[in-house]
């Protein structure tokens, strides 16, 4: 933010009125803790930022070099002269000294502003991966880990933790099998990649598209249909492409046009089929070699949902309790369906059109509109008051910090009450060069550890692609990436909170049930009008937040057909689970009997291919689709049950930071939420969420 926007916002404080405070509160509270001292040196901070192409190379070169070392000296003790001094301090000693440095390598190829960097970041990534693979089937640093663990002496539970992971990922790549299993895993692994590659590679490739004339696309935006190609006949051209299928079936009025489109979409790149079918037979195979009786107990076994049947119960259990508002929610889509096209079946394909029907209907919300109230500083300024206020955290931002380009922020992280340093995050929102990562996310730049008395300070870097402030007029955000700012931001006060010991379970490094939950739980100040009104602000008078109606009209809006929209989903979980814990299954023959039973009675398309609809089946999330749900499950939980009542509530947010995101990875996710919750997690209070705020 410049000098001359700093005492814009600061003057504004001057203006009377309680709407006027509140709107500037967030922006004052930061700009109050700005330190203003120049940095260089960053205490307990080993990360390096404009590293040349050169010394990427070289230290990616050393990188290399010192765990040769130190893993060849772990594997030289003797097996009846293991300890955890010369077994297991090492490898710890190692991760957390490397784990920076390995950063330092790889997250320029994010963010630099130089092709050549970028390059030669993703060699040295490409490099790095290669050699830890390698170190994962050393047969000989296995055998001095497992002699370790034999005599029990352990140092803490946080250690015994550690080394039952180091134990589980050399065994989850063989070591433990015969020779003759081991090369086995190796063949299947190496099969399963390149038919994932090719599945990849076909849809990629898949260029068919759907020709219709301008009366087969009435109610499309003029806009979009420009963008369209058109054939020599003058049609105009969809592509099966989300970016083209998701407008059609959300906007155009003619029912059948969105069922071709729907179908021809279902069925897209039907040879990824059989694809589909052999992955999942490798995957089983794989499960077998390990020792579980099929792929998605393997999958499962070391997450919070820990078997295959607890997530079968898990899904069932949700559906069930979404059942009565789902079918209200079903009988007003067909409906108003009826009213606008007569007596035409309901069909999937028309969930979408008929839902923002009614949303159009029933809230009164121009998103276009609502734009005009997130600046982006505004927005940014709000988070972080929430943030510390919430969690007892003082942010300060490092003026004149050593960074990769002028739009990169850098913020030090202190604790409210005894000013202990507890981490730093560097902030690069903006869509403003070539090269950059296209996406919102969170990268973890240096774990938090403690390991041997040496400390390392945690660092994250929150990488977005928000509009700058351009001729004069300020950037505005949609209030889509509000929500996921926020989310995002989650994730950096968790990896700041970790206070693990070990640099394997500090900053994100956490059971992939669990790792969303706290950012999803944060979410729900996006949503609740006190908070929004810190966020919020007219952009050419930001003491003038959003009016109350539209915070209670975003309130229900989110939950709007969110019944609905769950059960599609946990139909895609269910059909993922089903196929990666049972063998030879007919997949055609299973969603066409999963559809109707769990989207009350809607047949699936004719001729749909699994294949197209569950990708994620296919590649990436196989048998773990039902994970985002999961998160979001106990996310609702957590925010029902401790802030709903107060958002400002610090009593509990403390304890949210000290119980939740404090134990890091080497805490049963389970015994976390007990422990914050005082009873078992529950499905009850999601489901209520979205019954008392639906329709």
């Amino acid at each position: 933010m410049s000098n001359q926007k700093r005492e814009r916002n600061n003057h504004l404080v001057a203006i009377t009125g309680a709407a006027a405070l509140l709107a500037v509160a967030a922006n004052f509270a930061v700009n109050a803790l700005k330190n203003r001292r120049k940095k260089k040196d960053l205490l307990g901070y080993d990360v390096r930022v404009n590293i040349s192409r050169s010394e990427i190379s070289r230290l990616a070169d050393r990188i290399i070099a010192k765990s040769k070392e130190v893993h060849n000296a772990v594997a030289s003790v003797p097996l009846d002269k293991v300890t955890y001094a010369n077994t297991i301090l090492p490898l710890a000693e190692l991760e957390a000294q490397q784990f920076p440095q390995v950063q330092s390598c790889v997250f320029p190829k994010l963010v630099s502003t130089s092709e050549d960097v970028r390059k030669a970041s993703a060699e040295a990534e490409r490099r790095i991966d290669a050699y830890v693979s390698s170190c994962s089937k050393r047969e000989d640093v296995y055998r001095v880990i497992k002699a370790f663990a034999a005599k029990g002496e352990w140092m803490s539970s946080e250690a015994k933790c550690y080394t039952q992971c180091l134990i589980r990922d050399f065994e989850q790549n063989g070591l433990g099998l015969t020779i003759t299993k081991k090369e086995e895993l190796q063949r299947l692994r190496v099969q399963i990649d390149e038919l994932s590659k090719r599945y990849v590679s076909n849809l990629n490739d898949d260029t068919a598209s759907l020709l219709f004339s301008e009366t087969e696309l009435v109610g499309i935006p003029p806009e979009f249909l420009k963008s369209l190609d058109k054939a020599e006949n003058g049609k105009f051209k969809v592509t099966l492409r989300s970016h083209h299928i998701l407008p059609v079936l959300e906007l155009c009025k003619v029912g059948l046009t969105r069922r071709i489109v729907a179908v021809a979409y279902g069925r897209r790149c039907e040879v990824n089929f059989s694809i589909l079918e052999s992955l999942v037979q490798l995957r089983h195979k794989i499960a077998r070699l390990l020792g579980y009786s099929n792929y998605a107990d393997y999958a499962v076994h070391h997450r919070m949902a820990n078997s295959s049947s607890k997530v079968f119960e898990f899904l069932e259990d949700l559906s069930a309790s979404l059942t009565d508002l789902a079918t209200r929610e079903l009988t007003m889509l067909k409906d108003l369906k009826k009213k606008e096209e007569g007596d035409f079946p309901f069909g999937v394909e028309d969930l979408l059109y008929y839902v923002k029907r009614v949303e159009e209907q029933q809230f009164n919300l121009d998103f276009g509109a609502l734009k005009q109230y997130f600046p982006v500083d505004l927005v940014m300024s709000g988070i972080l008051k929430i943030c510390q206020d919430l969690f007892g955290l003082r942010f300060e931002e490092i003026v004149d910090a050593e960074v990769w380009h002028s739009d990169v922020q850098l913020y030090s992280v202190y604790d409210l009450s005894s000013s202990e340093l507890l981490g730093y995050f560097y902030l690069d929102m903006f869509a403003s060069r070539e090269g950059k990562y296209g996406h919102t996310c969170v990268v973890a730049l240096q774990n938090g550890s403690f390991v041997n008395g040496a400390r390392k300070i945690p660092a994250a870097l929150l990488i977005s692609q928000l509009q700058k402030e351009v001729g004069g007029r300020t950037g505005l955000l949609r209030f889509s990436e509000v929500v996921n700012i926020f989310h995002e931001f989650g994730h950096v006060v968790h990896h700041i909170c970790n206070r693990a010991s070990f640099a394997r379970f500090s900053g994100l490094r956490l059971d992939p049930d669990f790792v969303e939950i706290p950012a999803q739980v944060l979410e729900n100040w996006c949503y609740e009008s006190i908070s929004l009104k810190l966020l919020s602000g007219f952009h050419q008078d930001i003491t003038e937040p959003i009016k109350d109606e539209t915070c209670t009209a975003l309130k229900r809006w989110r939950c709007s057909f969110s019944a609905l929209k769950l059960k599609q989903e946990i139909l895609y979980c269910l059909f993922d689970q089903i196929i990666h814990s049972t063998e030879n299954v007919d997949m055609v023959a299973l969603f066409k009997h999963l559809h109707p039973r769990v989207m009350l009675g809607l047949p699936m398309l004719e001729g749909t291919n699994p294949a197209s609809c569950f990708p994620q089946s296919a590649i990436g999330y196989e048998a773990v689709c039902y994970s985002r749900i999961w998160s979001e499950v106990f996310a609702a939980d957590i925010f029902a049950s401790k802030f709903r009542g107060d958002l400002s509530n610090q009593f509990a947010g403390m304890q949210f930071r000290n119980k939740v995101l404090a134990p890091g990875g080497a805490k049963d996710p389970v015994e976390i939420l007990l422990d914050f919750l005082g009873r078992e997690p529950s499905i009850q209070a999601f489901v209520d969420s979205k019954t008392q705020s639906g329709f």
